[in-house]
């Protein structure tokens, strides 16, 4: 055997025609290291791909449930009017009938009557919206003690961009419109307040709250229950505070609450 070589032998079965291969150190290391490089390739190729046809796999998945997710809150939706409206012809015919209906009832009636008598009229879709996101429900009925004045600055001690309705602590604070809660929380002038922010660039809030019933970022309908009315705050004694908020200037309360 030559030097920097070996012999590599191979005997057949029967043992006839033994052949002789010379190779080489250097070209068997060689073989070695492609063979290695070539195993290290095949299992990364292996690992990445499988890893795509995983994500690949779980994409279609997701899509099918989005798919399906999407058809079921179809179906919801769907089941909630038809459940709104079998409601509302109930407490009507036991309105018809004389039997008492609560205040509940009664504010959870209005939204639905609202949509009949909208698309009675032939209102548009966009126009029937604003009926609900408009600021004209009544958050508390009470006396106002104080009224709407920004006419003198903020600076002036008659300043007061809201209106006050004196109630009892613990009266429920409903919202004036459907929209969403933009603050809820504390402020050491406000005590614990709602602000709710409607279409239009209206925006309304609730102060002197003694509780709160409804956090930041949450949907709010029209009449909904966002906190229970108190004496929080810079205030001498129970009352709401209601302010309305449009295109970041105050308005009067007064001109779109309904009588």
């Amino acid at each position: 055997m030559k030097k920097g070589t070996f012999t590599v032998i191979v005997v057949p079965g029967d043992q006839q025609g033994t052949k002789q291969y010379r190779v080489s150190y250097r070209l068997f290391y060689a073989l070695v290291v492609i063979a290695c490089v070539g195993v290290v390739a095949m299992t990364i190729f292996v690992a990445t791909y499988g890893r795509l046809l995983l994500k690949a796999r779980d994409v279609v998945m997701m899509e099918r449930q989005v798919t399906e997710l999407t058809r079921r809150s179809e179906q919801v939706g769907e089941l909630m009017r038809n459940l709104a409206s079998m409601r509302t012809m109930n407490l009507q015919v036991r309105r018809m009938l004389g039997i008492d209906v609560s205040e509940e009832d009664s504010l959870a009636m209005q939204p639905e009557m609202a949509h009949r008598s909208a698309a009675a009229n032939g209102f548009p879709a966009d126009q029937e919206q604003g009926l609900y996101s408009t600021p004209n429900f009544w958050p508390v009925r009470g006396y106002i003690t104080r009224g709407f004045s920004v006419s003198s600055g903020s600076e002036n001690e008659n300043y007061h961009p809201g209106i006050d309705i004196a109630v009892p602590r613990g009266t429920p604070v409903r919202a004036a419109a459907a929209g969403y809660v933009l603050e809820s929380g504390w402020d050491d002038m406000y005590g614990y307040y709602v602000m709710i922010e409607h279409v239009y660039g209206i925006k309304t809030l609730y102060a002197h709250n003694d509780r709160l019933a409804v956090m930041k970022g949450e949907r709010i309908g029209r009449g909904q229950t966002i906190g229970y009315s108190g004496n929080t705050g810079k205030s001498t004694a129970p009352h709401v505070h209601f302010e309305v908020i449009q295109n970041n200037n105050y308005v009067d309360p007064l001109n779109y609450l309904l009588q």
